[in-house]
């Protein structure tokens, strides 16, 4: 079985590239007749459009001993892109899987579209074999507004299980993974840690992200937080573990999210995470079981909560043990590479 796989750089910063990561990790290679073709970098314009060119020449020669074109999909540019791709193997007569990861692919059909966009990401869709869907609400959403929900089937990101270790819940440091924004929360989780912070001096909080970072730095200046709060940029690898280890609390106040591949990690980790209902972070955390939720943009409910946790160092533990038994249980990649190939067997049926 010969699968071409096409998405973001393996080393771009976001959600695709840390779950496409974690399929080679898991072997995923070695189980399927895997290539992966990068359509997208990090980088300046020019550089981009030369990866899109080269991706482009690159897929007319692949796709040829191809069975199974599996596309990671996002919103806005990322399915303009991937539209071309979808086409010509659809052309080409080959089975197409379209792995939905967008967390404002809602948001981009409904308020970006006009009705003639919206009838070719309807017909985008409609030339897939399977489409993979994130979470149970976002199989709603395709089934009501794009394809047919007999195509759609949902697997939830997963992650390696890390090896064992001994959690320190006594420290008060706090990690915020992602793109530094509106987005993810950010500045609410900034308005919040002031009052935090006076209470619990000790406390620390690590931004490890990209995007609107002199802006967040500007805000906790002004705030007065500065001392407390570190920015580390996009932090990978050692660093990154590192830090899930050594953190005791995971932030993530999102607005808009798929299935977040940091609140996995996090948990993962044993980590007392608090995050929001959005997307599909509820069927992660079940509030006050294995985390704590409220709703996004709820500025004073998020600083109660972090006050909660960080005053509590036995609901830290509890929290954080509770949650990385979920993903041990439930979440873990070696289960989603064994529902992925199932799902390509039986798409070459």
């Amino acid at each position: 079985m010969n699968v071409l796989m096409i998405g973001a750089g393996r080393d771009v910063r976001g959600g695709v590239s840390s779950v496409v990561n974690s399929y080679y990790a898991a072997g995923l290679d070695k189980q399927c007749d895997l290539t992966y073709l990068p359509t997208m970098e990090d980088g300046n314009k020019i550089k981009k459009l030369a990866v899109a060119a080269r991706a482009r020449i690159r897929f007319e020669t692949l796709i040829r001993k191809a069975d199974i074109l599996h596309v990671h999909m996002s919103s806005d540019n990322s399915f303009y892109r991937k539209a071309v791709f979808i086409r010509k193997a659809y052309r080409e007569g080959k089975k197409i899987v379209i792995h939905m990861h967008g967390s404002t692919f809602d948001l981009f059909y409904r308020e970006r579209c006009n009705d003639r966009q919206k009838r070719q990401v309807r017909r985008i869709f409609a030339m897939a074999d399977r489409v993979i869907a994130l979470s149970d609400d976002w199989k709603a959403f395709l089934a009501r507004y794009i394809c047919t929900a007999d195509k759609i089937e949902v697997i939830y990101n997963a992650v390696r299980i890390p090896g064992p270790y001994r959690k320190d819940y006594t420290n008060r440091n706090m990690l915020f993974l992602g793109i530094l924004g509106q987005r993810k929360g950010t500045y609410d989780l900034i308005e919040a840690l002031p009052a935090v912070f006076a209470r619990y001096p000790d406390a620390h909080i690590y931004f490890c992200g990209d995007g609107e970072r002199e802006q967040a730095e500007r805000l906790c200046r002004a705030k007065g937080i500065a001392e407390q709060v570190t920015f580390c940029g996009w932090v990978r690898g050692r660093e990154k573990q590192r830090l899930l280890k050594t953190c005791s609390v995971y932030v993530l106040p999102s607005y808009h999210e798929g299935m977040p591949m940091s609140v996995l990690e996090a948990m993962s980790y044993g980590m007392a995470v608090v995050s929001t209902y959005a997307g599909g972070i509820p069927h992660l955390i079940a509030d006050g079981e294995n985390g704590l939720l409220c709703e996004a943009g709820d500025v004073r409910r998020l600083g109660e909560l972090l006050d909660k946790v960080l005053e509590d160092r036995e609901l830290r533990s509890r929290l954080g043990e509770c949650a990385a038994e979920k993903i041990r249980r439930e979440f873990d990649i070696q289960e989603s590479v064994r529902r992925l190939l199932e799902l390509y067997r039986r798409v070459m049926r």
